[in-house]
């Protein structure tokens, strides 16, 4: 990217349907193997409706944004609603503010349902 404006949007990440051999697959390389993600009778028993996708593979997701952005010098995220497995997610974001060689964006990313999983911050350095 080039130095940004403010304003300016990421190109969005749109992302495959969340099935559960995915969440297998995520479950191995991170070493969450946390039932809720796995096992939808733990789920429930946990008050879900049942398997609902890592929070970090959501984030991870939003990583390829930032990425698309600049260096990254800073990551945070807050998860504010669970991502069923079966869900389609679309990571978005824009620019808010530019200064001394850095852009700070805001992003999140959606469920096809219109509801926002998670919601962040990062900032990135970025060349001219």
């Amino acid at each position: 990217m080039s130095v940004p404006a403010v304003g300016d949007r990421l190109a969005v990440v749109e992302v495959e349907t969340i099935s559960r051999e995915r969440l297998r697959e995520f479950a191995v390389v991170s070493g969450d193997d946390n039932p809720v993600h796995l096992d939808d009778e733990a789920a429930r028993r946990g008050g879900l409706d049942g398997v609902v996708t890592h929070g970090m593979l959501v984030m991870a997701h939003l990583g390829r944004l930032v990425a698309s952005a600049g260096a990254l010098r800073s990551f945070k995220v807050r998860f504010t609603a669970p991502t069923p497995v079966g869900s389609r997610v679309t990571c978005g974001g824009k620019v808010v503010a530019v200064e001394a060689g850095t852009a700070r964006l805001q992003v999140t990313a959606v469920r096809e349902d219109g509801v926002t999983v998670a919601r962040g911050e990062a900032v990135v350095e970025v060349r001219a």
